[in-house]
């Protein structure tokens, strides 16, 4: 079974695949970050603590994909 994703225009199949691969790298991140090859403080970022900076890149996807998902 291959995900096919495609929308009538190019770039929201783009913001789409953009948006989830950031969530994927940010879970990637973080499962690194638990198994202890990074460290969280590496991510530390205007007063954020690693973590919130990570959750924050995951968030990001979510909302670029459903931005780029909407139908109207």
């Amino acid at each position: 079974m291959k995900l096919t994703l495609t929308f009538e225009s190019q770039l929201r199949t783009i913001s789409v695949r953009l948006g989830i691969s950031l969530i994927l790298l940010s879970l990637l991140m973080v499962s690194l970050c638990l198994v202890g090859v990074l460290e969280f403080a590496f991510f530390d970022f205007a007063g954020h603590s690693g973590l919130r900076t990570l959750a924050g890149v995951a968030v990001f996807g979510c909302v670029v994909s459903a931005i780029a998902s909407l139908d109207v």
